[in-house]
């Protein structure tokens, strides 16, 4: 049996919870803007950015990231949504798979500094750094001591291969109960990074737009909590959703860019859908991973033209920004929104069709059929490719 969606939890430039987010989805109602109170970089130009929404920032702790602060966020909005409490977990079998980059690899900035001034060289940051796990942090701030964790660092497809793994921890009877999803947070490494790449923009991001010249970055968290159907029904738990699919596509084409032919995505693309009985006649939308550079942009659509031909395609991070690990997990999170509204939203800021694409996601907000799937993508550096296939509410109670 597929694993059930209980609960959800999304904090992102949308919005704090679910609700914020899914009107604002609909209304295109985000902005990018520059992050000179966060952090500064020598560039002489600013690169816009989708920042979490002020308040929740100023809820962070002392000895957490950003990263963590936007995930246990999520994760009360899911415990919520799915009529659970973390007490509840303590007497079940128990997984928690989380999805990051930034949030295990970044996080070391106090010691990079002394090291570099030559200052305090105590090794207690670096020690914390080493040892750190976002999935074990999880376990102890919601004293799960029982439970198991799984960190996935999986690049841009960290969010998705989490929710898929956590999925097949249900299916295959390792866990009763799983927390899941991705969370990254805003950071200088990243930042000046991907201007060092050349495929930061300086103008909001325009997927698939003839005219597109690059990401914006964001930071954000997503989280699932996923069950078995057995279990649900004993505890007369209601179902949000449901994972139909998931598949992982390892190309090892290049460092950072994409397999021009999209043989990766294509592979995992076809294990989700094999995984789930399904034929593109049964998929409502594509929720692509689309992050506006030339060269996703075009392996994606090629890889939609041969398999998903007619699909309708939508992309949302003119909304979200690139938000690293937590991008999977993110998207998932607005897929089953557009699923149980029964619509999709425009694709902010595209404007010109790329003639040498054959595809144009939705250019303005679309009706979508309840009773079919979603499918998300997920292209990472490394040549890291994942999809999951999600249904909504409705199918669930119909079947």
């Amino acid at each position: 049996m597929k694993p059930i969606i209980l609960g959800m939890g999304c904090v992102c430039s949308l919005g704090g919870n679910p609700a914020q987010i899914a009107k604002n989805l609909f209304s295109l109602n985000a902005d990018a803007s520059f992050p000179t109170d966060r952090f500064s970089s020598s560039y002489f130009n600013q690169y816009p950015v989708f920042q979490a929404p002020k308040d929740l920032l100023l809820k962070k702790q002392k000895d957490e990231s950003y990263s963590f602060l936007f995930l246990r966020t999520a994760m009360a909005q899911a415990f919520e949504n799915a009529g659970l409490n973390p007490d509840d977990l303590k007497t079940v079998r128990a997984g928690v798979c989380i999805g990051t980059t930034v949030d295990v690899s970044f996080n070391c900035f106090d010691f990079y500094k002394s090291w570099k001034q030559n200052k305090n060289l105590s090794l207690e940051p670096l020690n914390k750094y080493i040892g750190y796990s976002t999935a074990k942090k999880v376990i102890e701030n919601l004293n799960l001591s029982n439970a198991f964790a799984q960190t996935v660092v999986t690049a841009c497809a960290s969010g998705t291969d989490a929710i898929g793994i956590a999925g097949q921890w249900i299916e295959n009877g390792l866990c009763d109960v799983a927390i899941c999803g991705g969370c990254d947070e805003l950071n200088l490494i990243p930042y000046t990074g991907f201007i060092k790449l050349m495929i930061a923009s300086r103008q909001p991001c325009k997927p698939f737009d003839k005219n597109r010249n690059g990401i914006n970055l964001g930071e954000a968290a997503g989280v699932f909590i996923m069950t078995s159907e057995k279990f649900a029904r004993q505890r007369n738990l209601k179902s949000i959703g449901t994972l139909l699919g998931y598949g992982n596509g390892a190309d090892a084409y290049h460092a950072t860019s994409p397999e021009p032919n999209g043989r990766g995505l294509s592979k995992a693309l076809l294990s989700a859908m094999n995984e789930a009985a399904l034929t593109s006649r049964d998929i409502a939308f594509i929720n692509a991973h689309a992050t506006g550079t030339k060269d996703n942009d075009a392996a994606e659509a090629k890889v939609f033209n041969s398999l998903l031909s007619g699909v309708p395609v939508c992309a949302t991070k003119g909304l979200t920004g690139h938000t690293l690990g937590a991008a999977g997990a993110v998207e998932a999170c607005l897929s089953l929104i557009c699923l149980n509204e029964g619509k999709i939203p425009k694709t902010k800021n595209f404007q010109t069709p790329d003639e040498t694409l054959g595809l144009c996601p939705v250019d303005k907000e679309t009706l979508t059929d309840k009773t079919k799937a979603a499918i998300s993508t997920s292209l990472a550096f490394g040549g890291c490719n994942a999809a999951i296939i999600l249904k909504g509410c409705q199918q669930a109670a119909d079947e």
